[in-house]
């Protein structure tokens, strides 16, 4: 049983964390429609490296560029538009310090299968307006800072479980005019100092409880697992933008929000 919770767990962690529908919603899913005991920080790590390395792999040429970027720091580096380093660290700003003072209270009373529903409803509309208005004319290098910062601002968002990370942040860029798939490639770079972040805080967490790995192998199951599902998803993912638009992530979140308010509302 431990081990088949480890794969749902590595799948599940794999397929939502890019897309537009919530990977935390879909984890408080499965830990309330089963019996399965907490999968511990240990898994929570386990997934969470899975999904960083797959994206890093997927996006290696942004991400050197971002590193070049950071590293070649100039006096002039806030006199241009190009530089990729510090638009991700404006846009991130704004999610670490509303996370760091309210993300436990968000936890204790939002985590509810309700507000999944809803969340999951709400932010789904609005992701399709801002996707069928917003024209499809800049890349996400092009925004302003001002730009950057209301992106930021709508990453605040993916607090509020069943809001989806990706799907928030893809709303804000879809507002800005930005391309699909830049939106979608904008939305993953903004993910990794987040999932940095997260795996520091279940360190630390570790840490302070000095808690002990028992069994090395069902973490390093999930790890794989959400890593070649999340390589596989994202792949997926920007297949699909080339040739339509979000429609399909928006319709499946909806009916997801129906069901559960119909079952547990």
């Amino acid at each position: 049983m431990f081990e088949l919770q480890f794969i749902i767990i590595g799948l599940v962690q794999g397929i939502t964390e890019f897309l537009p529908i919530s990977s935390s919603a879909h984890l408080i899913l499965i830990s309330e429609l089963t019996s399965w005991e907490d999968q511990g920080l240990f898994t929570d790590i386990a997934v969470h490296v899975g999904t960083l390395g797959a994206v890093i792999v997927y996006l290696f040429s942004h991400i050197k560029k971002i590193f070049i970027d950071f590293f070649s720091f100039k006096k002039s580096y806030f006199q241009k538009n190009d530089h990729w380093a510090i638009k991700i660290i404006i846009a991130t700003i704004p999610a670490l310090i509303v996370g760091f003072f309210v993300y436990e209270y968000l936890l204790d009373y939002l985590r509810s299968l309700v507000v999944i529903a809803w969340a999951s409803i709400i932010f789904g509309i609005i992701l399709y307006f801002a996707d069928q208005r917003g024209q499809s004319i800049k890349r996400w290098e092009d925004l302003k800072v001002w730009e950057i910062i209301v992106v930021g601002i709508f990453q605040v968002l993916a607090f509020i479980p069943g809001a989806s990370r990706a799907g928030v942040t893809i709303t804000g860029a879809r507002i800005l005019n930005v391309r699909r798939d830049s939106a979608a490639i904008f939305s993953m770079l903004l993910s990794i100092p987040i999932i940095v972040a997260s795996l520091a805080l279940a360190l630390l967490d570790i840490y302070s409880m000095q808690e002990t790995l028992v069994d090395l192998m069902q973490p390093i199951i999930a790890t794989i697992i959400s890593f070649v599902t999340a390589i596989l998803s994202i792949h997926v993912m920007m297949k699909i933008l080339q040739f339509t638009n979000f429609n399909i992530f928006i319709i499946y979140r909806i009916l997801l929000g129906i069901t559960l308010l119909i079952i547990y509302a």
